[in-house]
């Protein structure tokens, strides 16, 4: 269960999250906990205070990620 903020997502309340995930950027590893969610084709959304704490730099016409 959320213990933070309830999301409310297309008139429903998200009110599940898995545990520790690790994610690998670039040799850096990150745990954080994700909310689930049906995104359709999306594999994951990262928030804005994730984006802002983190800083990536991301090349979208080639797809690379620097953390």
């Amino acid at each position: 269960m959320i213990l933070k903020d309830l999301i409310n997502y297309r008139g429903g309340i998200i009110n599940l999250e898995i545990g520790l995930v690790i994610i690998r950027i670039e040799g850096k590893e990150i745990i954080m906990n994700f909310d689930i969610l049906p995104l359709g084709n999306d594999k994951a959304v990262l928030g804005i205070p994730w984006l802002q704490e983190y800083n990536l730099k991301i090349n979208w016409i080639i797809g690379d990620v620097e953390i």
